[in-house]
This record gives structure tokens, C-alpha cells and sequence, in this order.
């Protein structure tokens, strides 16, 4: 399959945005890592072993969120990552693209869809992973997302159905009725979940029964103790450059599968070092270009600011995976019992 879901068109109009992006958009945008990234919680293997309560993000619905992923999106998209989520190394010698290519059929088999079944995407951004989903399984595609603008966009992809792709919050009751779909996913969205039990029981409601829930998100591993500044540092680093907003040790997303009534399949981590590597790399020509365009006044200071915001501290994201403090994809597949 020749899967290319980022043109140059694409990239050009994420460029374009950018350039003529208003200065209410770009002071959110801004502002939003102070509103967002400051005091974020944590629970840590340690928690976890001391029968500590898992606490939600609480800012999961938030205008400032809207307001960051309006413009982030942009800046995703002039890189290889439109589809907002940083794949795990299925292949390492392959693209950043590639690689989510060969994850989303890893996706698309654990959701166990038939031509005809109906799947929802949570946090579907684009419907990029949507259209992908479907062309894999033959499954009609639904999606719903926070951000109005990634919506907008996929109204405009004729492989998918408008009516089904709508805004949405995962953090209030979901409008489907009662058994409405055969799967749903959530792709690296799942860090702003406000309460773990609501989500997943809502998502739990709508799945027909012996329905497959998959989530792939960030976790904390064992080795992260955020008492050592060192790692709260990379961590936080981390949060600012991936935007994540919870972070929760990996077996805190296991108990709110059982909590909520799924079976838990499979439950496993996988790195992102060599992608996050090559997404790095990329961004840091795209830093220098924008750099020196905004010196000789040929893009705007603001255009380049927004470039600087979004790759400072990148490094600390390939050090905090090497360290194997967290990882952007533990990866959970559970089922609603039959």
C-alpha cells in the first residue's frame, strides 16, 4: 500500500499558516506551556507499589489546549508527524513515516475488525490514522477530537465521511449509544484523560460486547523516580517537546482497563529512540533555516519563535528514553467481556 498521508501541499500549508498565524494564536500558543506543563501529575512505580491514587490531568479539556494544539498541529505537519504521535521502532532502519505505517497494522490486527464494523478513533486529529485504520480493515471509521481545525481538515478528505468525524471530549460522556461500535483506539492522546474510570467506562458503554479497546501512550518505567532532579528535568523537558500532560506509571493504565470491566490482552512497551532521533535531526535544520529567514526579515520573528518553543530541549527526549525513564508508546489491548 502506498500510504502517504503528508503531501508537500500539506507541508506548504502548514508553512503558510505559520507565516500569517494572528498574534492572539501565537501568544496562546505561547502561554499555554506555562497554563499546561507547570506542576503536571506524576505517578511513579513507587506510587503504584504504595497503593497511591492515580490522578488525573485536570486541564484535559482546557481552551488552552485547543489553543496549543491549534498551532502545534501546524509545526507537526512540516515534519513527519502530522499525524501528531511519535511511532515505536517497529523497523529502525525505515522513516518516521514507515515505522507508523507497520505500527497502525499492528493497530489494525489488534482491533480485530470485519468489513462493515464500525471503529472509533478518540483524539483522531486529522483522521489520518483513521483512513488508514480503514483502508486495513475495512471497517467504517468514526472520530472525534478537541481540536476544531484537525477536524475541519478531515471534512475535507474524501476517503472519509464528514458526518462521522466531529469535536469531541473524551472527558465527557461520549454521544454514541449504548454498544455503537466493534473497536475504538486512542493513539497518544490518552495523557489528558481528567478521570481515568469515566473515560474508560464510557469507552467500555459504547463497545459491543467482546469489542476491543487499544490505547498507545506515554508511561513511566521503572527506573523513573522523580525525586532525582536529573530525571524530573529530562521528564519535564520531555512533556514540554511531546505536549503530554499526565504521566503515569505503565500498570496505572492496566488497572483502569480491569477497574472499568475489560480483560486486559496484552499489555508492552516499545522505544522510540531511533525515530525521536531522526524527528530531531529534521527539526533542528528546519530551526536553522527558520533562524536565519527571520534574521534577514524573511519570515516574520514570531514564525521563528514558534519553531524555537517547540524544539527547545529535544535532546532531553532521546536521553530520557535511553535512560528507559518513559516511553511515548506502552501499548494496551483490551476486551469488553462477550
Amino acid at each position: 500500500m502506498d500510504h502517504k498521508p503528508t503531501t508537500v501541499l500539506d507541508r506548504l500549508g502548514a508553512l503558510w499558516g505559520l507565516l500569517t498565524i494572528s498574534d492572539d494564536d501565537f501568544n496562546a500558543y505561547m502561554r499555554s506551556y506555562d497554563e499546561l506543563f507547570v506542576d503536571s501529575p506524576e505517578n511513579t512505580k513507587a506510587d503504584h507499589d504504595n497503593g497511591v491514587p492515580l490522578k488525573g490531568y485536570p486541564q484535559g479539556s482546557s481552551d488552552e489546549l485547543q489553543e496549543l494544539y491549534k498551532v502545534i498541529h501546524l509545526l507537526c505537519t512540516l515534519g513527519s508527524v502530522e499525524k501528531m504521535y511519535m511511532p515505536p521502532e517497529i523497523d529502525p532502519e525505515q522513516s518516521v513515516l514507515q515505522n507508523q505505517i507497520l505500527f497502525e497494522r499492528i493497530v489494525a490486527n489488534d482491533l480485530n475488525l470485519d468489513q462493515g464494523d464500525k471503529v472509533l478513533d478518540l483524539g483522531c486529529g486529522c483522521g489520518a490514522i483513521a483512513e488508514h485504520i480503514a483502508e486495513l480493515t475495512g471497517a467504517t471509521p468514526y472520530g472525534i477530537n478537541l481540536d476544531g481545525s484537525q477536524i475541519e481538515k478531515s471534512w475535507k478528505n474524501p476517503n472519509l465521511s464528514s458526518s462521522n468525524f466531529t469535536i469531541g471530549d473524551f472527558n465527557k460522556p461520549l454521544e454514541f449509544d449504548d454498544g455503537a461500535f466493534d473497536a475504538v483506539y486512542a493513539i497518544q492522546p490518552m495523557t489528558y484523560v481528567s478521570d481515568h474510570e469515566f473515560t474508560f467506562k464510557e469507552v467500555f458503554r459504547v463497545l459491543r460486547p467482546g469489542g476491543m479497546f487499544v490505547i498507545n501512550d506515554v508511561a513511566a518505567l521503572d527506573a523513573y523516580d522523580r525525586e532525582n532532579q536529573h530525571q524530573k528535568t529530562l521528564i519535564q523537558h520531555t512533556r514540554e517537546l511531546c505536549v503530554f500532560g499526565g504521566f503515569w506509571y505503565h500498570e496505572y493504565w492496566e488497572d483502569s482497563y480491569r477497574n472499568a470491566g475489560f480483560n486486559l490482552i496484552s499489555s508492552l512497551g516499545r522505544p522510540a529512540v531511533e525515530m525521536i532521533k531522526k524527528e530531531v535531526a529534521l527539526f533542528d535544520k528546519y530551526e536553522v533555516v527558520f533562524k536565519f529567514l527571520a534574521k534577514v526579515h524573511l519570515i516574520p520573528k514570531k514564525t521563528n519563535a514558534l519553531m524555537n518553543r517547540l524544539n527547545e530541549n529535544s535532546q532531553s527526549y532521546i536521553q530520557a528514553e535511553e535512560e528507559e525513564l518513559l516511553t511515548l508508546n506502552w501499548h494496551c489491548v483490551g476486551q469488553k467481556p462477550e
